[in-house]
């Protein structure tokens, strides 16, 4: 219910920008934006995938939830893991940094109000943790017992695979999250609190590629290893597609672009291998579901 509260005022601003209202808009440009065939179906995805986002975390909590596909809870989940959780590890800490060291903290979007940013990014956040909470005690309870062995590490061609894919984009984002993005990096995340959310994607991801390929780490703390693991490869295969269909003024810049179009394969190809390993070693005889 909290997380479901904590989206409303974003769903219900969607519905209003959808509709032709200019609430939470402070310039006749953004209003005039607004109203593009870009913001329009813009406006209209990002609506559906949070309405999706709370089925999903609603029909998990329900006694028939066992029977839900595997595929799924596979790929709603990634999607979860790939989206919000740069946001959830990131944007708290750059929102402190960014009030401590420049005494206030501004909306990235100077055609919003400042309080746009504030009720979106609260809900976002709050969602994650539900998420989070919900989908995770949900993979324990069913796949506990897969989690109990540690992720292990694919074959030397599948890392080479991986790293070609999430070591640029790792170091990337980790630059321009020091650096600034200046003209190739992610237009219009300038701000200490955007850059933070770079900071923690490159972080994550790099976390996802290394974390089966530490076997101390595995065998000590094997679900934090399969987290780890899990959430890398999410976000690695998902915020690259995403910062090209959110770039400033609707034009991603070419490295950024090519970096998507290393990572995403690269990612996926990543943890899908480590996943399959696992499943051939762990549980041959195992239902799939």
């Amino acid at each position: 219910m909290a997380a479901i509260t904590a989206v409303l005022p974003y769903s219900i601003l969607k519905l209003l920008w959808l509709g032709g209202s200019t609430v939470g808009l402070s310039s006749t440009a953004g209003a005039e934006e607004m109203v593009g065939a870009r913001h329009v179906i813009g406006n209209a995805l990002t609506l559906g995938m949070v309405a999706v986002a709370i089925v999903f975390m609603v029909f998990l909590t329900k006694r028939w939830a066992l029977r839900i596909p595997g595929a799924v809870v596979f790929v709603l989940g990634a999607g979860a893991a790939g989206l919000l959780a740069p946001i959830l590890f990131g944007l708290p800490v750059g929102l402190l940094v960014e009030a401590i060291v420049v005494g206030s903290v501004r909306p990235a979007d100077q055609d919003t109000a400042p309080w746009v940013f504030g009720a979106v990014y609260t809900g976002f956040c709050v969602l994650a943790v539900a998420l989070a909470v919900i989908v995770g005690a949900y993979v324990v309870h069913r796949w506990g017992d897969l989690l109990t062995t540690p992720p292990p590490a694919p074959s030397r061609r599948v890392v080479a695979i991986g790293a070609i894919g999430m070591l640029p984009f790792s170091c990337a984002m980790a630059y321009w999250a020091i650096a600034g993005p200046g003209e190739a990096g992610p237009q219009g995340m300038e701000q200490l609190s955007q850059r933070a959310v770079l900071l923690a994607t490159a972080v994550v991801a790099l976390a996802g590629l290394i974390a089966p390929l530490v076997p101390r780490l595995c065998r000590l703390m094997p679900r934090t290893a399969w987290l780890l693991t899990w959430t890398g490869c999410c976000v690695a295969a998902i915020q690259g597609p995403t910062q090209i269909l959110l770039a400033q003024g609707g034009v991603a810049e070419p490295l950024v672009v090519a970096i998507a179009i290393a990572a995403t394969p690269g990612a996926s190809v990543y943890g899908v291998a480590v996943l399959r390993r696992h499943l051939r070693n762990a549980v041959p005889n195992r239902s799939r579901t």
